[in-house]
């Protein structure tokens, strides 16, 4: 073999040894950068769990939050109610009793009336029998005619 064919075969044996050692290099590298992307992806995955488990644990807090505000509310709304009636209670209480007492004086006072009334017509009775006659009958034929008037409409 000459030196010429030598040179082309060390050559080409050369670019074959550096094809292949660039087709490993690349095979390797694309082994790494596949398994980086698959690391990646799998990071990614799981941060992606991650992140759906924090967003699934915030979500039920809200719902959790909100359930007990409702909660609260109902019991402050239903303790307003309470007192709104305790107060309205108490209110009618004390009015009714403001009323008993009024019909209480005003009886004791009718009657006080009444026992005074009485106690003048029996004076005047005993000064005037016949006077005391005269008005009680012109009284009753009054107030008959008073009747009489009223069931005539």
């Amino acid at each position: 073999m000459s030196d010429t064919d030598r040179d082309i075969a060390e050559a080409t044996k050369a670019a074959r040894v550096a094809a292949a050692r660039a087709t490993g290099t690349a095979a390797d590298a694309a082994e790494d950068i596949a398994d980086a992307v698959s690391e990646a992806a799998h990071d990614a995955g799981d941060t992606i769990d991650d992140a759906q488990e924090q967003v699934a644990n915030a979500v039920n807090d809200a719902i959790d939050s909100a359930k007990a505000t409702a909660a609260d509310a109902a019991e402050t709304i239903a303790a307003k109610a309470r007192d709104a009636a305790d107060t309205v209670s108490a209110q009618a209480k004390d009015a009714a009793d403001a009323v008993s007492a009024q019909a209480k004086d005003a009886y004791a006072n009718a009657r006080s009336a009444a026992d005074d009334g009485m106690t003048y017509v029996q004076a005047r009775y005993r000064e005037n029998p016949v006077l005391v006659i005269g008005v009680a009958i012109a009284a009753l034929i009054g107030v008959g005619v008073i009747v009489r008037s009223i069931f005539r409409r």
